[in-house]
């Protein structure tokens, strides 16, 4: 299949490329609206153009017309061509842009609002704006490149890869690339980093490109993305007073040959990243370019046009300003000056929109042949509308030469990878470009870089940091400054039992129950676990003390058991003694159960045993007390009280004033029973372990009632310290449970208060002080005139 062609030339601007395309759809250069005139027969595609914004304007006004099209459209930027002759080659420089159409044979004038169901299929080699992808709006539009949003995922992994959060943005002022900017921009801000700029550059305007050149140099960005038309670029890097100190990250299609031509500019684009759609090599291209001559060609405006701009000579020597070309003459030798023959990106992308389309036509050609009309070989769109184009291309899937798989996806792109160029000048000026990353495009992207294969700009140590704050380090957190954006932040240490493992973190993890931060608040650690054990100093103390406290009862009630005939034993209700004395025994042991670390046993029994035990104590002293009352009332004469004398009521009062306990713990255990467990909450970094008591309430009862006790004992002591009994133990008993009540309101004062293994501590010392206090006014009294003065218990002292 041949394809004719027809340049025009847009001049990258709107304006023009309206006028180009009506000068194509009438057939002339002085065309009139709405009226075609000519002897070509029907356009069959549009190819073009590289910005978005002319791509728009041609399919705006190709597809607001039925009339029946032909041509492929583009522009040759450097050239200024504007060629109306149909040829046969397919011209492929770097910066060049082609028009197609077929040749025809019938000539016929027709009004161009006619025949709507004709319209023409476009097909872009470089407009990138995401809008384009909408095919309820633009359904004949097709592009040999990805949406710019494609290009927007690999900007975001860059920043990703090299830890960078704030960067600038380089825009022209015209509607596509503000549009494409802005959403840049946003998508930026979305995956969480910062534009710290987007200048807006007009063409030809000082005042715009001045600001733009003090922005960026004046930002503390050191990543600059540059998204713009080249003569933009170039004219702010023209005397721009900032050589390497930004890394540029340039999105516009940029020839890289371009830019050996400027010394200036390639110390200002040293180490920075290039971001071009990948390529592969055209078959026969580069030994095509290596031939062409403008012998071979003179009557081709392209070579000379080429010619006079590379070489400056002419093929025809019909000036005085300029040589005449010769043979030697070639594009080879302007590859060994730094021209890079094999790096034709752009117009790998036009090399594919061409063979789409003539895929599209020849399989809508074989089609129509297999349907049994005749075509004859010169006339093979001869009958065919432009319309049906639009179903082949579709569906057109081949393969290049170098294997590139090539087909339109739903959104009428062909899927493309993307090649991360490194740019770099050495010592002696002469600048390289190498590819040291890829961005495969699929459904799950990916980013594969050579990091160690970039060259920075020598200023930057390393890859450069471009960061609007100081990464925190781990143990801290981010903390966003009032009226600035989220990359400019604070940076506030976790607090205690919360860590921040890496930097830069948005929060801080709080550790689970059983860890705890350590002091850099970088990890988590095991607590300390803390309960009150043996080995212990403390533990230790209580643990000797509740010992010798044992044996000092032991040895008491050795003496009584060995005097228990002595009159001083007898006299003080011997067995309630006995039971007194066991008790305080079993008293200083209990206390052994809240050390050592917690078990549902000693749980359970610690509060039980010490709440009856005492009780016991309490009761026996209360029986003790009432019985020395009665045995001096019943003395009087006529008194009732002689009925009660003896061991009796003792025994009763004993029962009686402890089953309530007894009951009172009982309850507890079935309904709330003790259990060990932990608290993480009152103690930094430790883990306390101890005895839950089930239900507060209980426990407070359980105290209160032996409180009762005391006070009812008390009082009764208190009644009788003035019975004139040598050995009334009334007055001692006063006072001890005086005692006992003043420690074990200081100990319920204490208990609100204090946790850990020093809420067991403060318990057993109140066991073991109020304990002692029984022992040592109650017993040794006794004790010290059994051993010391044996002589005052006697039975004759006893009647005295």
């Amino acid at each position: 299949m041949t394809l004719g062609f027809h340049i025009h030339d847009s001049w990258a601007n709107e304006k023009k490329a309206s006028s180009s395309t009506f000068s194509m759809l009438t057939g002339s250069s002085d065309y009139v609206p709405n009226y075609k005139c000519t002897q070509n027969r029907i356009p069959s595609a549009f190819i073009g153009h590289l910005l978005s914004s002319v791509s728009n304007v041609m399919y705006q006004l190709t597809g607001l017309y039925g009339f029946p099209q032909g041509e492929l459209f583009a522009t040759w930027i450097l050239l200024g061509l504007n060629v109306r002759e149909p040829r046969q080659e397919f011209w492929a420089i770097e910066g060049t842009r082609a028009y197609y159409r077929s040749n025809g044979d019938k000539a016929k004038s027709q009004r161009a609002g006619q025949g709507h169901n004709q319209k023409s299929s476009e097909v872009s080699y470089g407009a990138v704006d995401p809008a384009f992808s909408d095919r309820i709006r633009f359904p004949l539009f097709y592009r040999t490149v990805p949406s710019e949003t494609v290009r927007f995922e690999v900007i975001i992994q860059l920043i990703k890869t090299f830890g960078w959060n704030w960067v600038g943005i380089v825009t022209s002022n015209d509607e596509s690339y503000q549009k494409t900017s802005e959403k840049m921009r946003n998508e930026i801000v979305k995956n969480g980093f910062c534009v710290a700029f987007l200048v807006k550059i007009a063409e030809n305007d000082y005042r715009t490109l001045h600001e733009a050149r003090e922005t960026i140099i004046q930002s503390t960005a050191n990543v600059v993305i540059l998204h713009s038309r080249l003569v933009i670029l170039f004219n702010m890097f023209f005397k721009m007073n900032d050589r390497g100190n930004h890394v540029w990250l340039m999105l516009s299609p940029f020839p890289l040959s371009l830019s050996s031509l400027y010394l200036e500019m390639n110390l200002l684009l040293n180490g920075s990243i290039f971001i071009h759609f990948h390529h592969e090599a055209i078959p026969g291209l580069k030994d095509f370019l290596n031939k062409a001559n403008p012998s071979e060609f003179p009557n081709d405006p392209f070579t000379a046009a080429v010619w006079l701009e590379v070489f400056a000579c002419k093929v025809f020597a019909n000036s005085s300003l300029y040589e005449t070309c010769n043979a030697n003459h070639t594009l080879k030798q302007y590859e060994m000056n730094g021209y890079d023959m094999s790096n034709f990106r752009l117009t790998y992308s036009m090399y594919i929109a061409v063979y789409a389309v003539a895929h599209a036509l020849h399989a809508m050609y074989m089609d129509k042949a297999s349907g049994g009309t005749i075509l004859h070989s010169d006339k093979t769109t001869y009958g065919l509308m432009p319309i049906q184009l639009n179903r082949y291309l579709k569906k057109i899937h081949f393969k290049t030469p170098s294997g590139d798989e090539i087909f339109f996806n739903d959104k009428g792109e062909v899927p493309r990878h993307f090649d991360i160029i490194n740019w770099n000048i050495f010592h002696n000026g002469t600048a390289t470009s190498r590819p040291v990353g890829i961005f495969i495009s699929s459904p799950s992207p990916e980013l594969v870089m050579d990091e160690k294969a970039i060259f920075w700009a020598p200023q930057f140590y390393g890859i450069p940091i471009s960061r609007c704050s100081a990464s925190c380090p781990p143990g801290y957190r981010k903390a966003v400054m009032e009226g600035k954006q989220i990359c400019c932040y604070g940076c506030v240490q976790c607090s205690e039992g919360e860590i921040s493992s890496g930097p830069d973190m948005e929060n801080c993890i709080k550790c689970p129950e059983d860890q705890w931060s350590n002091e850099k608040r970088s990890k988590c650690i095991m607590r300390t676990i803390d309960f009150l054990s043996y080995e212990d100093l403390l533990g230790i103390v209580l643990t000797t003390t509740a010992l010798v406290l044992s044996s000092c009862t032991s040895a008491v009630f050795y003496i009584f058991i060995k005097y228990k005939k002595s009159p001083i034993v007898k006299a003080n209700n011997q067995e309630l003694s006995y039971i007194l004395l066991l008790s305080l025994l079993v008293s200083f042991l209990c206390s052994l159960l809240f050390i050592g670390r917690p078990t549902k046993v000693t749980c359970l029994l610690r509060q039980a045993v010490f709440g009856i035990d005492f009780a016991i104590c309490v009761s026996s002293i209360l029986g003790k007390t009432v019985t020395v009352i009665i045995a001096f009332k019943a003395t009087r004469p006529g008194s009732r009280l002689r009925n009660y004398v003896g061991v009796r009521v003792s025994k009763y009062i004993l029962l009686l004033c402890t089953l309530p306990e007894v009951f009172i713990c009982a309850l507890w255990l079935i309904i709330s029973p003790p259990f060990p467990d932990y608290d993480t909450h009152s103690a930094t970094g430790k883990i306390i372990l101890q005895c839950n008591e089930g239900s507060p309430s209980a426990f407070y009862i359980m105290v209160g009632y032996i409180a009762l006790l005391a006070f009812v004992s008390f009082f009764v002591a208190y009644l009788a310290r003035k019975l004139p009994d040598i050995f009334n133990e009334a007055q001692y008993i006063t006072f001890s449970m005086l005692l006992f009540c003043s420690v074990w309101i200081s100990f319920l004062l204490a208990y609100v208060s204090t946790t850990g293994k020093y809420l067991a501590a403060v318990e057993i010392f109140a066991i073991l002080v109020s304990s002692a206090g029984l022992l040592g006014l109650i017993f040794i009294p006794k004790c010290y005139i059994i051993i010391i003065k044996p002589a005052v218990s006697t039975r004759c002292q006893l009647l005295e």
